[in-house]
């Protein structure tokens, strides 16, 4: 695949004062809690005004966030004709219904189809540092009835450079990301089509929008709970049985209101549904507090 840039890097002056106000909010919200946030404003040219990293290059197990980066993924690696995202597909069970086995399925089908050095985890991993500039990949997907169980990818095994701090305990989590990972890979979806120069790339990541927007059925997003229209992402939760640092609650996604875009990528461990929560009715509560500046 042809290397894609699909947005400028962002190289901030001095911080708005705005933004400064709603940082210092947020970081007296967040502190002694196990959270990392990254969120960022965009006008309605797509131009980024500014941004929040609080706790952003810490790593937070990722749950089933990194299937939004795996939807382009499929898009960018399948040639047009054989794009099978309707209900019912792999890819679809694994976007919108989350489904873990789907997910390993989209990973290895891509892989067959596309011959090259090194096993269907490493290859996605290579994706997502080479062509979206993250630093997060997975080490492994296990999930009883995926095709991918026994893969691995030695880059990313669980150590001491890779561990997640809980309550200043160290936990070694298979799957870790941060933030600012996942606010890089939303932000490579998001403004893809408006700063590439390559129509492929362009289509994927319309098609990998417009999945990312389907709402579940039965279920809403820890966004879409606290602000329940304009949402496009993929959230991952974790009961604490399922993980070590206990339950996680993460969300990537972008909210269009009036007037631009925020892009908030949320991350908790062993923090209570309840508290996660509270924490994104306070991130909107700063977003509400800007807009009404804007006005």
């Amino acid at each position: 695949m042809n290397r894609v840039l699909a947005a400028p890097v962002y190289q901030p002056d001095e911080e708005p004062p705005i933004a400064t106000e709603i940082r210092q909010n947020l970081e007296a919200v967040l502190a002694d809690k196990n959270m990392a946030l990254d969120l960022r404003y965009y006008d309605n040219t797509a131009n980024e005004h500014w941004r929040i990293q609080i706790n952003a290059f810490s790593f937070f197990p990722v749950a089933s966030c990194f299937k939004a980066f795996e939807a382009l993924y499929y898009f960018l690696n399948t040639p047009r004709d054989l794009w099978q995202a309707d209900d019912g597909s792999a890819l679809y069970s694994a976007v919108v219904h989350s489904a873990n086995v789907a997910a390993g399925r989209v990973l290895t089908d891509v892989a067959e189809r596309n011959p090259a050095v090194g096993n269907p985890i490493e290859r996605f991993n290579d994706f997502l540092r080479i062509d979206v500039g993250m630093w997060g990949g997975l080490f492994s997907w296990d999930w009883e009835g995926s095709p991918t169980v026994g893969f691995t990818d030695p880059r990313y095994e669980p150590n001491e450079f890779r561990r997640v701090w809980v309550d200043g305990e160290p936990y070694l989590i298979r799957n870790v990301f941060t933030a600012a990972d996942l606010a890089r890979g939303m932000d490579f979806i998001n403004r893809g089509e408006i700063f590439t120069q390559f129509d492929r790339f362009r289509e994927a990541a319309r098609a990998t929008k417009a999945l990312l927007s389907i709402p579940a059925p039965t279920y809403r997003s820890p966004i879409e709970r606290v602000w329940p229209s304009g949402y496009m992402g993929k959230d991952g939760i974790l009961p604490a049985t399922d993980v070590a640092t206990g339950r996680v609650v993460n969300d990537v996604g972008i909210v269009r209101i009036e007037g631009g875009e925020y892009l908030i990528a949320f991350m908790s461990a062993g923090e209570n549904e309840q508290t996660a929560i509270a924490m994104l009715e306070s991130i909107f509560e700063q977003i509400e507090f800007h807009q009404s500046m804007l006005a």
